[in-house]
């Protein structure tokens, strides 16, 4: 799977703008396949501003075109590519750590957290308003000047926006996510795992979302879920490739890609491991 903040940072065929953590910029779709796997160690907003585009999480689609906000959550996706018209977003990249820095000085919001993650997704809709259009036009503008804005501005401006998304009700979902964020690290892990786990990433990977070495990470996974990374990350994939085969008629060679595994070949081998015979075979099983 693809980095999608590290390919963009390290990218210059995009109009961007780096301010300290923060990351904006004016994303095309440059990719030619279909469906494609992507994850980012940090948070986005995705402003569509032309074309369509889906994101799938483990369990929902996502499907944004322009006018739409979409709010990722840092981890991994599937992307489906429309082609009817190019896909533009302006997408804006928060670190944790300015999260966080933001919520140490606006302290109060803390207090008024909601708390309800449990039926969250790893992406969420943003509904859209007057002051969340003129912000992205603002930006789009500061994107195509020659000479840089000044960094100070657009950090007290984005904190601005947040301070109005935290105030108002209908965005209290990314409110509660974003406070989320300041919680202990065992409870950082088990979402980032409970969200992730049916992707293609490396243990390596799990342990960066989760600010961890890898080391540390190994240890404090050990700790809470009493087995190794690789083997709990194998049987939830499995199990969710179970549910697939038995309620969908996806291929076995989509399903292994959309279930996190290397390739079919490897999805094949450690699903006959446990159920002792191939997916097709125990589909055909199960369903005649």
């Amino acid at each position: 799977m693809v980095n999608l903040y590290s390919f963009i940072k390290q990218n210059d065929s995009f109009h961007k703008l780096e301010v300290n953590e923060l990351l904006f910029v004016e994303y095309t779709c440059i990719q030619e396949e279909t469906k494609f796997g992507i994850w980012s160690d940090s948070n986005y907003f995705a402003f569509v501003t032309s074309g369509k585009k889906m994101w799938r999480s483990i369990y929902h689609d996502y499907e944004a075109e322009k006018g739409d906000i979409l709010f990722i959550k840092k981890g991994a996706n599937l992307t489906h590519q429309f082609f009817d018209d190019e896909f533009c977003a302006i997408f804006f990249f928060i670190p944790d750590n300015f999260i966080k820095s933001f919520f140490t000085k606006n302290a109060s919001f803390l207090d008024a957290a909601q708390k309800q993650l449990s039926d969250q997704d790893a992406v969420l809709r943003v509904k859209s308003n007057k002051l969340l259009e003129n912000y992205c036009e603002s930006i789009c503008s500061y994107l195509t000047l020659d000479e840089k804005p000044n960094t100070e501005l657009l950090k007290l401006k984005f904190e601005e926006l947040l301070l109005s998304l935290c105030g108002n009700k209908e965005h209290q979902h990314l409110t509660d996510y974003l406070i989320s964020i300041c919680q202990n690290q065992t409870y950082h892990m088990t979402r980032i795992m409970e969200e992730n786990f049916g992707y293609n990433l490396k243990i390596e990977d799990y342990a960066k979302l989760c600010h961890m070495s890898l080391s540390k990470f190994k240890k404090a996974f050990n700790d809470h879920y009493k087995v190794t990374p690789g083997h709990w990350l194998k049987q939830r994939k499995l199990d969710l490739a179970l549910h697939r085969l038995l309620h969908t008629d996806l291929p076995v060679n989509q399903l292994s890609f959309e279930c996190g595994f290397e390739d079919p070949s490897h999805f094949i081998r450690v699903f006959k491991q446990k159920y002792k015979s191939t997916p097709l075979q125990y589909r055909n099983l199960q369903t005649h």
